[in-house]
């Protein structure tokens, strides 16, 4: 098993990073440069019966452009109590989107040290579980940029 974070230190430099390593850079640049997983990932094949296999995601389409440039992934997680008025949210929780490692981990400390109604619970482990599987679905993802660049 290699860590591609080691490989991105090393090989990979682009400047849409910014001089990043974190798959949080990583993956939005090599999604704007590689047209292989612009036409892949295009289409609703993530979660489709006849596509990629997922646990929390239905017919999901990981590209989407807007003024051309594509939208990081990480900004299309579904967010979080959407079937609640805003006044009830502020009642719930601090807020309604999981998009960074930083609030990852502050929603599972918040799930172990305090109490919450199972609504809330279960809102944040849906969330959660997205949020972690993007992760692992990015580190493909990245690798087939590469291997794609590579030829």
């Amino acid at each position: 098993m290699v860590d591609l974070w080691e490989l991105v230190k090393r090989y990979y430099y682009d400047p849409a990073t910014r001089g990043s390593n974190s798959i949080k850079q990583v993956l939005p640049a090599i999604l704007n440069s590689s047209t292989f997983l612009q036409d892949k990932y295009s289409k609703p094949i993530y979660g489709a019966s006849n596509g990629i296999k997922s646990i929390n995601f239905k017919d999901w389409q990981w590209i989407q452009i807007n003024d051309g440039n594509i939208t990081d992934p990480y900004k299309l997680l579904p967010k979080m109590f959407t079937d609640i008025s805003d006044k009830n949210m502020e009642i719930l929780s601090e807020g309604n989107e999981l998009n960074d490692g930083g609030a990852a981990l502050t929603a599972y400390a918040r799930m172990q040290f305090e109490e919450m109604i199972e609504y809330e619970r279960q809102e944040i482990c849906k969330a959660l579980l997205k949020y972690c599987e993007l992760d692992t679905m990015a580190m493909v993802m990245i690798y087939e940029g590469w291997k794609d660049m590579l030829g």
